[in-house]
């Protein structure tokens, strides 16, 4: 359990409190960078039907994604529930919820019912498909796969010629996220100057339409539609995917004149001849000299390992990776050098949980985890407690199943 004076002093937003309601991906991740980097964040549950991120596979997102939280177990939509959460949301400066469009407003929690309570409040609504527009659309159901299907995503991903699939893992749900996170904290500056909050409604779609670059637009002003690439781009040579000696994978970009000046001498092609005239910064897809630096190209490989080709590639100025799995990302020395794989305890205060650290790193007010995230309803008595709830009424709220509170093992599969 966490009073709010146990929050330690840290990063760069301590001081602000932030309410989320959500599942899956989305509005947790958005909440959770509020909670790394010093905000007290509470997390409201269902009391009766917890998040499916504690039961999916061993709990890993709930465990990543919702450390540094409280969670307050209740239903607010009636009651003494609905009297608490609107209690919390005048102390609150940042609601962060996602749902079907409309569906908070349908419960009784509209923007200005909210402002009536806390005028000074930032909310932020995510939904598949917006607050408003059609309303066949508004109140359809989404999943981040839903999204990129309707987003113009999905159909660029995938092997030309088979069935487009999702862009792994969730853009959907982590772009909404962090529209969600930098707009609310441009609301907060905003507030500064005028005192009001602000409401931002975050579609999904929207998010993973804007983020497709110059696709759009030339499709719109031109008629220039995107054409599958699968592991090949289509705009140059010696862009894509490519198998070496070992059988593993690395990802390579010859683009630009000082790569391809770098480049080319490495596998056995001279940059400033015919086919490869000074000055040129791109061998065209589909062309004469296209083809001889793809054959080169393959004769290098077949003599390297992956780590050999990233070796010898990105030691002199060729963009290039392998493609790590996460026991390579473990062993690697940049990943340790920056500690990219932290630890930290559960709330059982045994289980130690591995994941990613607090990112970007922050040089003067650096974020940091405190704690795991919570059990089900782990922080209900401090919270409620903070908003002048006696024991006798929360007593009261557990009867009427208004509040539940279940311990670390029931409440994660580990």
């Amino acid at each position: 359990m966490a009073k709010t004076e146990d929050i330690p002093t840290f990063g760069l937003l301590h001081g602000f409190r932030v309410v989320m309601i959500g599942l899956s991906v989305a509005a947790p991740f958005a909440a959770e960078l509020y909670a790394e980097n010093g905000a007290d964040v509470i997390w409201i549950e269902n009391p009766m039907v917890p998040d499916m991120g504690r039961f999916s596979g061993h709990a890993g997102s709930t465990q990543q994604d919702r450390r540094n939280m409280r969670s307050l177990a209740i239903n607010y939509t009636k009651g003494e529930g609905r009297k608490a959460f609107l209690s919390l949301i005048a102390t609150t400066d940042v609601l962060i919820e996602a749902s079907v469009g409309g569906r908070f407003k349908a419960q009784g929690f509209s923007d200005d019912v909210l402002w009536k309570t806390n005028p000074r409040l930032v909310i932020a609504h995510i939904s598949g498909f917006g607050q408003t527009g059609d309303p066949s659309y508004v109140r359809r159901a989404s999943y981040d796969p839903i999204a990129q299907a309707f987003g113009c995503t999905m159909r660029m991903n995938g092997i030309p010629g088979h069935k487009s699939v999702p862009a792994m893992a969730f853009p959907g749900d982590y772009s909404a996220a962090f529209y969600a996170f930098s707009i609310s904290l441009a609301a907060l500056l905003k507030r500064q100057e005028t005192g009001k909050g602000e409401s931002i409604d975050v579609a999904q779609f929207e998010c993973l339409i804007r983020t497709q670059a110059n696709y759009p637009t030339d499709y719109w002003r031109f008629g220039k539609d995107y054409v599958k690439e699968g592991s090949h781009s289509l705009i140059c040579a010696l862009y894509g995917t490519y198998v070496c000696k070992d059988g593993e994978e690395v990802y390579v970009l010859f683009l630009g004149p000082g790569v391809l000046r770098n480049g080319l001498p490495l596998i056995g092609l001279e940059y400033g001849s015919e086919l490869f005239p000074e000055g040129e910064g791109i061998i065209p897809f589909g062309t004469h000299a296209a083809d001889v630096a793809e054959k080169a190209f393959a004769r290098f490989l077949a003599k390297h390992t992956a780590a050999e080709v990233e070796d010898i590639l990105a030691n002199n100025g060729v963009p290039c990776s392998r493609l790590m799995n996460y026991q390579q990302a473990r062993d690697n020395s940049q990943y340790k050098a920056r500690h990219v794989v932290d630890t930290w305890t559960a709330e059982d205060g045994v289980t130690q949980i591995p994941g990613v650290k607090v990112v970007p790193e922050m040089h003067n007010n650096p974020g940091k985890v405190w704690r795991g995230a919570p059990s089900i309803g782990e922080d209900n008595e401090d919270i409620l407690h903070e908003l002048g709830f006696s024991d006798e009424k929360i007593k009261s709220m557990y009867e009427q199943q208004l509040l539940s509170q279940k311990s670390y093992k029931q409440s994660f599969i580990c």
